[in-house]
């Protein structure tokens, strides 16, 4: 991870905060390492609200970040309600990771806190964060090849995918110790990325994690990633980011989302954004599907990773 820091843009002089769990969680630890070796201050806080991270954040001067992205728009929720918050923060840089996510998420979250938000990946069985990490220019995540044998394979039969082609991450971890893995089936879907990047880094690139291979939900014999939704939604800014799909009956399909305060009472503004995202999902996804416009806050909230699908379906 001290490359990690490097990547995005860390400094002499930048304060880092951890706002998950430092307990068996090893995204928090793995990032704490990675910031003292890079050679930066460090505040292990560790989980907490978000008003609590906030009032950290500002009494430390904290600079950089790290939290999941569900965590990070719930940070924008306590701002929108809190301008002695945002004036006095000095946060610069984000790096989120940890759950599936998109780049219209991303651009939400950047311009509700005021930051540059950076996209990082890894996960546990590798030794958790720092597999790969995005740098200044944002064009793909670079892969450390020096300690990861990154391939895409077709997830149904198991051969290797050329560049650019769709599939499965596999990972081997050349130098972890203890718990040597061959060939590792992230369950990730993703592409290679063919080009050499502004930075001058040489490392293999991954395209944004599309989702899991498990996240796809079939409804009327479509398959349906929730970041394609999550990608229609974010792109509104009369939404807050958060959403919810419920399935039903037999395959009736649901979308539930907040918008942000100013457009909770506008009735006529509502039912505008209300019929722009159920055209652009139909276009995408040829899916007809319920939108249910709510109130900033009424969703529930996870203190983990955002939960985006409760399915109810029955047979009848």
């Amino acid at each position: 991870m001290a490359r990690g820091f490097a990547c995005v843009g860390a400094r002499k002089g930048d304060i880092f905060q951890n706002t998950t769990s430092q307990g068996m969680f090893t995204g928090g630890l793995g990032l704490i390492q990675g910031a003292e070796r890079f050679g930066i201050t460090v505040i292990p806080f560790g989980s907490g609200s978000p008003e609590k991270q906030l009032e950290i954040m500002r009494d430390f001067g904290v600079t950089i970040f790290h939290a999941i992205p569900s965590f990070a728009l719930r940070l924008i929720e306590v701002l929108e309600t809190n301008d002695g918050f945002r004036n006095s923060l000095k946060l610069r840089i984000g790096i989120l990771g940890a759950e599936s996510w998109t780049k219209e998420m991303r651009k939400k979250i950047e311009n509700g806190l005021e930051i540059e938000a950076f996209n990082n990946y890894g996960f546990a069985e590798v030794g958790g964060p720092g597999v790969a990490i995005e740098c200044k220019f944002k064009s793909g995540l670079h892969i450390w090849e020096d300690h990861f044998l990154a391939e895409i394979i077709d997830p149904k039969t198991g051969e290797p995918l050329d560049m650019e082609e769709e599939g499965e991450l596999v990972i081997t971890p050349l130098t972890r110790e203890a718990m040597p893995l061959i060939r590792y089936r992230t369950g990730d879907i993703t592409k290679f990325i063919d080009d050499q990047c502004e930075c001058g880094r040489t490392h293999i690139k991954i395209d944004w994690i599309k989702g899991r291979i498990d996240d796809m939900i079939k409804i009327r014999g479509i398959g349906l990633y929730p970041s394609t939704i999550e990608q229609i939604i974010a792109s509104h800014k009369e939404t807050n980011g958060n959403f919810l799909i419920v399935l039903s009956g037999i395959d009736d399909i649901t979308i539930k989302l907040e918008v942000n305060n100013g457009v909770a009472g506008n009735t006529s503004l509502i039912e505008k954004l209300r019929q722009e995202i159920f055209n652009e999902i139909k276009k995408v996804t040829q899916l007809r599907t319920n939108i249910e416009i709510l109130p900033p806050g009424t969703l529930p909230r996870s203190d983990g990773k955002a939960k985006r699908i409760m399915d109810l379906r029955r047979l009848e």
